[in-house]
């Protein structure tokens, strides 16, 4: 019967199909072990870092913004204090998000 030849063909493509993606996630998964997986802690640190970067000159511009920039005397209090306050957000924020 003709059916059962395209059941067969549909079956045997099904097959191929289902064993060309295994394939492809084995592949997959080696790659990620291999090249991608080792650098995460280095692209981690280099984030942290540009995330430093950009507070510290968002502090800097908030503090000339209110004529405490470098060169006055109220400079180094003006960071300290956005640097007590966002730690400050920063435990708020991590506290909600325990709950």
């Amino acid at each position: 019967m003709n059916t059962d030849r395209t059941l067969a063909l549909v079956r045997a493509v099904y097959d191929e199909v289902h064993l060309a993606l295994w394939a492809a996630l084995t592949a997959f998964l080696l790659y990620f072990a291999v090249f991608v997986a080792p650098k995460l802690p280095e692209l981690r640190a280099a984030a942290e870092g540009a995330r430093l970067e950009q507070i510290a000159a968002q502090n800097e511009a908030y503090c000339v913004k209110w004529n405490m920039g470098p060169g006055t005397s109220m400079h180094s209090d003006c960071l300290s204090d956005l640097r007590q306050l966002r730690t400050d957000i920063e435990n708020q924020l991590a506290d909600e998000a325990a709950f």
